[in-house]
């Protein structure tokens, strides 16, 4: 009993084998646990705030770029038209074929920051698309498949679809590829204006022209589109998911009137056909604002067709040394074709540089009208073995004749009777050696050298047109200020600018660049230049019905350095009605053969031109009207459940006769061809056509031309 009392009385519990409580071991464990619980958790919260915040940007775009695509939406290319309101450039819709090649890597993944893990490709899924495609888009199976696997987020396959070819696409209902909605350019009247107007690239960059010069304002922004991911890497589009809404291209109003570029062009065939020059090209103004009315040169291009369609889609190692051959030889005609030979060329004008001589002259009183000038037996030696010679012996000229005979050696002697530094100073404010103020790309300014370079010959030879250089263009708007009342305007061909809306933005007035000669000079020469029509060189240019002015000009070419006999410019430059000119043209043929002189060769064409636009201007009963833009093409429905496209069949020519223009180029742009447009229209859109080719029912082949001739309404 003693033990047990003294065990049971006992205060100090007996330790077992040595070791601690449970309670003692938590007690001492326990600070050490709550430790390491509290650093782990403020190493968690340091991280969340390290994710959340500073690393929150790059995770969210690796979650994007691995759950979305961005797509670029290029906006509606703004409209072109005539200064009637007739379409010259528009924009259709259309439908581009896309695909994503990460669906063909199974292993893609997006690493650490924004590095993309692409892995083996599944060629086999990626050949059996390439496979189908090749049938339907009649590009090769090899470059198709080239594009499905190539290493970017987004590869476009194929650009601006036409509808039979984007339906077959849509019916193969593969997952892998996708259709956006895009606009294609075209060119309703073909060929015409087609050096103005120029053209755009697959992406809608402009050029050449006015689609070059103003490739800012027409193009509008782009937009960007997100396109969600689903689960296999298929994109779901969804229109209205827009990261950047794109902004649809300002529209044009041109100068140019439809109908007299279509007179031009014709003249500019006809004289190729008779004379065979390099080339020939012509404009035509409005002598008292500087509207440029038409302008063309010879050879043309179509600007809807670039390139031929055998050439088209196909890679240089696809072709066979004649393939190549004949393409690189298409190439250089294109080029040839491209080029704007009014503004780009610099030629020495010959002859028609007499007019300004003799207009110098008379503005600084240094002759009268009557006076006579001995031009002598057709040769004139000026000292330092300088010769100055005629085509025929004159003897003594009167002022007046010296113009409507176009006498070199009448010329000089005018020439030389005004002071060098006065002679220059009018030549510049004629606008010779600057740009004309158009800004056209590719522009010339022409080579006038100053009176402190000039050596003994130069006044002499400047007088005649030689020594000095010009583009046509320079030396028409220099004529329009002869005529006009001495009054040197720049020229422009963009009349107004209006947005997709149709409001108007901007507006160009014509613009005086300087008060060259006085109105009273003016006036004597616009009488004096009747006689080079009427009893001169340039009878052949005589108009039906109206009276015109004018001056041939007949060029030696420079070659090597020499001046060739037997190449030539032939020019005529000439302004009606002739009191009161309100057309202001120059005429050229680059090196004609047989008969080389300007009355011989371009006087006739002048007339040509002249009377089917005084023609035009007599019959028309219309005046110039706004356009309606809002009731663009470009923005015409295309969904298969619209009402236009209800009576229309794709892949077979519509029945256009009898429809008014808009209408028909609708429906043939609904079949899936392409509207060319012959004949003038009477300057607006209810025009009516009268024929059609192919006729209706024929079967219509992808981007086939559907030709319609358009009369009254």
């Amino acid at each position: 009993m003693a033990i047990l009392a003294t065990i049971l009385g006992s205060s100090q519990p007996r330790r077992l084998l040595g070791r601690p409580e449970a309670r003692e071991r938590v007690a001492s464990r326990l600070p050490w646990v709550l430790g390491f619980m509290g650093l782990w958790a403020g190493f968690i919260f340091i991280r969340l705030i390290h994710l959340q915040i500073v690393e929150h940007k790059r995770y969210q775009i690796r979650a994007e770029h691995q759950h979305t695509v961005e797509v670029p939406i290029p906006p509606v290319r703004g409209e072109l038209l005539d200064r009637r309101g007739e379409s010259l450039a528009i924009s259709l819709k259309s439908e581009s074929l896309f695909c994503t090649p990460q669906t063909f890597y199974p292993d893609y993944k997006v690493e650490k920051g924004e590095e993309r893990s692409w892995g083996n490709p599944d060629v086999k899924a990626a050949n059996e698309v390439a496979v189908k495609l090749a049938g339907i888009l009649d590009i090769p199976k090899r470059v198709i498949l080239e594009r499905l696997l190539t290493k970017k987020p987004f590869v476009w396959i194929e650009r601006q679809l036409g509808p039979s070819k984007a339906t077959a696409v849509r019916a193969l209902e593969d997952e892998s590829l996708g259709l956006l909605p895009e606009s294609s350019r075209h060119y309703p009247r073909g060929s015409l204006a087609c050096q103005i107007l120029g053209f755009t690239n697959i992406d809608g960059k402009g050029q050449l022209g006015i689609e070059q010069a103003y490739d800012e304002e027409l193009s509008g922004v782009q937009g960007t589109l997100i396109a969600p991911r689903d689960a296999k890497g298929h994109l779901l589009i969804l229109q209205e998911n827009y990261a950047k809404v794109p902004v649809n291209g300002m529209s044009m109003q041109l100068t140019i009137d439809a109908t007299i570029q279509h007179i031009v062009e014709d003249a500019l065939e006809e004289g190729v056909r008779l004379s065979h020059p390099q080339t020939a090209y012509a404009v035509v103004v409005d002598p008292n604002t500087g509207e440029i009315l038409a302008m063309a040169g010879t050879p043309t291009f179509n600007p809807n067709h670039i390139l031929p369609a055998k050439f088209m889609n196909r890679p240089m190692s696809d072709l066979n040394p004649a393939e190549r051959a004949e393409l690189k030889a298409e190439q250089e005609r294109q080029k040839f074709a491209r080029k704007v030979h009014p503004v780009e060329d610099a030629y020495e004008p010959g002859s028609t540089m007499k007019i300004f001589t003799a207009a110098i002259a008379l503005e600084e009183r240094k002759v009268h009208l009557g006076e006579k000038i001995d031009c002598g037996p057709g040769r004139w030696n000026f000292g330092n073995n300088i010769t100055v010679t005629d085509t025929h012996h004159h003897g003594v000229l009167t002022f007046e004749e010296i113009l409507t005979q176009s006498s070199n050696i009448g010329a000089a002697k005018l020439g030389l009777r005004v002071d060098p530094a006065d002679h220059y100073r009018y030549l510049r404010a004629f606008g010779f050696g600057e740009s004309s103020g158009l800004n056209f790309p590719g522009e010339t300014s022409g080579r006038l050298i100053a009176p402190d370079r000039w050596s003994f010959p130069t006044q002499i030879t400047f007088s005649y047109g030689y020594g000095l250089s010009t583009s046509p263009l320079q030396i028409l708007m220099a004529g329009c200020a002869v005529a006009n009342g001495g009054k040197l305007m720049r020229p422009y061909m963009v009349k107004d600018i209006y947005n997709d809306q149709g409001k108007l933005l901007k507006e160009t007035k014509p613009l005086l660049r300087k008060q060259v000669i006085s109105e009273e000079t003016s006036a004597l020469m616009r009488e004096v230049l009747k006689g080079v029509i009427t009893s001169g060189t340039g009878k052949k240019a005589k108009l039906e019905g109206v009276d015109a002015i004018g001056k041939t000009g007949t060029a030696r070419k420079l070659i090597n350095g020499q001046y060739d006999l037997h190449r030539h410019y032939a020019s005529f430059m000439g302004f009606f009605p002739a009191d009161k000119p309100q057309y202001g043209m120059i005429f050229m043929l680059d090196d004609p053969q047989g008969d080389v002189t300007g009355g011989d060769v371009a006087a006739p064409l002048f007339k040509k031109i002249g009377d089917a636009i005084w023609r035009y201007r007599q019959n028309s009963s219309s005046v110039d009207q706004t356009p309606d833009l809002k009731l663009s093409l470009r923005d015409w429905p295309s969904s298969e459940s619209d009402e236009a496209v209800v009576h229309v069949e794709r892949g077979r020519v519509p029945e256009l006769k009898g429809l008014a223009l808009k209408t028909a180029i609708q429906r043939i742009v609904m079949s899936g061809g392409i509207p060319e447009v012959e004949g003038r229209p009477n300057g607006n859109m209810a025009t009516r056509v009268v024929s059609q080719s192919p006729e209706p029912g024929v079967a219509l082949d992808a981007k086939r031309v559907v030709k319609i001739s358009v009369g009254g309404q």
